[in-house]
């Protein structure tokens, strides 16, 4: 273990500056950092929850071409914002956004609000993407806090398992001491990038000796691992019924799904093959049958590439067209 001659607490304007040459030397050229409307920054941050930047990056793109507006997206059915949200997940994202887009544009004469409080009140906007949309679109001074964040701040402060509030306090400080936009920016990269779970690359790390974990050899177990919830696994039987009219589906909370069952279908059913498909702490395996389902309640003829549809959904749909990859 290293002995550490580190105060008890980090300089942080040090630190801040620190991070702010590191970051507009090192940043990645995501899309979203071209212009920083504040339009834009909604939708990345919006999709960067629990998502990973590569697996965003493709969506982003199709998205602002389709809605290059908050007025486009105030206007659009759920279906088609579905549709291209289709396969990335958290879905209440995309209908939350929808939402908070139509009172932003009845409400707000169509501008993204440059109010804190304001933002607070709209669907799916909480204190993280308030914080995120007022300092990167707007370059205020608002802390964030997302699980980059706090890796970096429980490091550089030596805190194994800190209260919510000292950890907002701490992005407070950074981001007083800085240019927002760029501060708070620079704390996620380092991160994603840097500042990483599992073996930190601290000997490039522009804020290392600043840094109290660091100093003291305890960097890998810094933060303090979260309880993980019980591995749940869940076996489930999905029935592929292909006619000439379509494929049979249900729409589910703007999502078509096929017929899926708890047990195994009875009757001339054939089994194609098995998915499998990780939702949060929840493992599915799905087996996937074709045949007859017969005439249901709620399910009708669509064609599958014209509705929206939930990754498993899709992987379903590739294994019984024998088109997975």
């Amino acid at each position: 273990m290293r002995v550490s001659s580190q105060p008890d607490n980090p300089d942080i304007p040090v630190l801040t500056r620190a991070l702010a040459a590191w970051f507009r030397k090192n940043q990645r050229p995501l899309p979203w950092r071209k212009t920083y409307t504040p339009y834009t920054v909604w939708v990345s941050e919006v999709m960067l929850q629990q998502t990973q930047v590569e697996t965003v990056i493709p969506y982003y793109e199709r998205f602002v071409r389709r809605f290059p507006t908050l007025d486009a997206l105030a206007t659009s059915e759920e279906s088609e914002v579905l549709k291209l949200w289709s396969g990335l997940g958290y879905y209440n994202r995309a209908r939350n956004f929808r939402r908070a887009a139509k009172l932003v544009v009845a409400q707000d004469e169509g501008q993204v609000p440059a109010d804190y409080d304001r933002l607070l009140e709209l669907p799916g906007v909480g204190r993280y993407m308030a914080g995120a949309i007022m300092s990167i679109a707007f370059d205020k001074r608002y802390a964030i806090v997302d699980g980059n964040v706090r890796r970096f701040l429980c490091r550089v402060h030596g805190w194994p398992d800190p209260k919510e509030r000292d950890l907002w306090r701490a992005a407070g400080e950074v981001v007083r001491s800085g240019r927002p936009r760029v501060v708070n920016q620079a704390m996620m990269e380092l991160g994603a990038t840097v500042c990483t779970f599992r073996a930190p690359r601290c000997e490039v790390c522009p804020c290392n000796k600043g840094c109290i974990a660091h100093a003291a050899g305890t960097e890998e177990q810094i933060p303090a691992p979260r309880a993980r919830p019980d591995t749940v696994r869940v076996h489930l039987y999905a029935i592929v019924d292909d006619g000439k009219r379509g494929l049979l589906m249900a729409e589910r909370d703007g999502l078509w799904e096929f017929p899926t069952l708890t047990e195994p279908p009875a009757g001339d059913f054939e089994k194609v093959g098995t998915c499998r498909h990780t939702i949060t702490h929840h493992r599915l395996r799905v087996d996937v049958y074709r045949g007859k389902f017969g005439r249901k309640a709620g399910y009708k003829r669509v064609r599958f590439e014209d509705v929206p549809v939930s990754s498993l959904t899709r992987k379903i749909h590739s294994k019984a067209s024998g088109t997975e990859v």
